[in-house]
């Protein structure tokens, strides 16, 4: 049986921790190992308590695909990640667009910010244009008549963020 310690090369020791183990235990060990892991893995979140004072959500729960806002352009991936939360104060998603996607021009009845996360984009705020690229944010102002579109051949992912209409 070739061992670890037969492909050390000569003179370095490499002790085999498993020497003493039986099959059976070994087995055991290796099994509760995977299982440990895949639990782990899983990242096996307890269920939300109404009484809870906070949410954990994940991309693969909340992802929807669905038309571009605003009769922007495009089929879009929307991440509405706290839109069960009963009075919540904010709104905050993650959007990602598509090559040639847009979220379509319109006026903010509140205040707004864009996050780049990866790809980049045009911005339209009232009739000035302005470049995007991850690592920026946009803090747009209740009025503004806005638009963004995506660049390039990444897709534009941004989050955003902004109060809760009521």
């Amino acid at each position: 049986m070739t061992t670890m310690a037969n492909k050390v090369p000569p003179g370095i020791a490499y002790p085999n921790k498993f020497d003493g183990l039986t099959g059976a235990s070994t087995r055991t060990f290796f099994l509760l190992l995977c299982g440990t892991l895949a639990l782990h893995a899983s990242a096996a979140e307890p269920p939300d308590d109404a009484n809870s004072r906070f949410r954990i959500r994940q991309d693969k729960d909340v992802m929807h695909v669905e038309p571009a806002p605003h009769d922007g352009s495009g089929q879009t991936r929307a991440y509405r990640y706290f839109d069960d939360v009963n009075d919540a104060g904010i709104v905050f998603r993650k959007r990602a667009l598509p090559k040639d996607g847009a979220i379509g021009m319109h006026v903010l009845g509140h205040d707004e910010v864009y996050y780049v996360l990866s790809g980049r984009a045009e911005l339209t705020v009232d009739d000035l244009h302005r470049p995007l690229q991850p690592s920026t944010a946009v803090y747009m102002s209740k009025g503004a008549n806005v638009g963004i579109r995506q660049v390039g051949d990444d897709d534009l992912v941004l989050i955003v963020a902004y109060p809760t209409p009521r």
